[in-house]
This record gives structure tokens, C-alpha cells and sequence, in this order.
């Protein structure tokens, strides 16, 4: 891509300038929270999170609409997998959960790790919820387990055939 003549070095720029302004609002954002919950009388925890992707899709000539949320994870297969399980991050895997619970809309997880993809529906994959990891690597953190029994298990190149069935044909 670096040397790709037929995507110009100014939409390049411009779309890296964006990105990275998006990453310090999300940072600003997190930043004032805590200022604010300082300030607050009373101690109440927050998460904040954000969510990759929501579609919404019209049937019946727009009197009708579906909203489907998907969270996109790019890791390293030794990362991603634990035994028989998926691992994600778990307080952000529950703020999706419920947040796609309270608003009645299907949520996805989409983990690539390598040359594949595991994809599961959030409201029916069970979660098992653990602290994991090395606090001496600063790696310990409370995570969300996915039995791959509920993930489905898909190569980087059936995907696009995976998500038509599942999203355009109502699977």
C-alpha cells in the first residue's frame, strides 16, 4: 500500500489526521469523565467504551428496521485463544452485552487472529469472567472467556459469504 500511486498521499494524510483525532476525543473524553466523578459527591464507578460498528438495515420500504452492533478485535492467535475459550475484554464485553440487551438490538463479536475470524452473538454465547494475566507484565486484566463451542470458526476468505448469509439473508 505504501507504494500504491492510485491512493493519493493527501487522502492518506487526511484520513490519518482524523483517525488520530478521533483516538485523542476518545481520550479528552475519558479525561473530563474523571475530572467530573472527582468532582461528584459520591464514588460511582464508570466505563467508558465504544462500540466499532452499528448498521441498520430497512425492510418493508423503511417502515421497519434492524440494528445490528459489531465490535472488531485484530489479535494474536495466542492472545485471542485460552484453551477452549475466546478472550476479550470483559468490561467492555459486558457494557456491549447490556447495552444490546436494554436496546434490543443483536450484537457481534468479530475477533481476527492470523488468517481467520471467530464471530459470535453476544446474547447467546455464555461468558465466563476471570482476572487473567501477569501484573508484573502489566498485562492482568478482567476478561471476558467465550467457550468456542458457541464461536463460530471462520477463514479470512469465507467471510464475506459468512456475513451475507448471516446479516443479508436473515440466517
Amino acid at each position: 500500500m505504501v507504494y500504491n500511486s492510485a491512493i493519493s498521499l493527501d487522502f492518506i494524510e487526511s484520513f490519518t489526521y482524523r483517525y488520530s483525532r478521533d483516538v485523542f476525543n476518545r481520550l479528552r473524553l475519558s479525561r473530563i469523565l474523571e475530572a467530573a466523578r472527582n468532582l461528584a459527591e459520591f464514588r460511582i464507578p464508570v466505563y467508558v467504551s465504544d462500540i466499532d460498528a452499528i448498521v441498520m438495515q430497512y425492510f418493508d420500504e423503511g417502515r421497519r428496521r434492524r440494528f445490528i452492533g459489531f465490535e472488531f478485535k485484530n489479535m494474536r492467535r495466542d492472545v485471542a485463544l485460552k484453551g477452549g475459550y475466546i478472550k476479550v475484554n470483559g468490561k467492555q464485553y459486558e457494557l456491549h452485552y447490556y447495552f444490546s440487551k436494554m436496546l434490543g438490538f443483536t450484537f457481534y463479536y468479530l475477533v481476527r487472529a492470523g488468517r481467520e475470524y471467530f464471530l459470535w452473538n453476544v446474547e447467546t454465547a455464555p461468558a465466563e469472567f476471570e482476572w487473567l494475566g501477569d501484573r508484573s507484565k502489566g498485562t492482568y486484566d478482567y476478561y471476558a472467556l467465550i467457550p468456542k463451542d458457541f464461536v463460530a470458526r471462520i477463514p479470512e476468505e469465507e467471510l464475506p459469504y459468512y456475513l451475507k448469509d448471516l446479516i443479508f439473508q436473515g440466517r
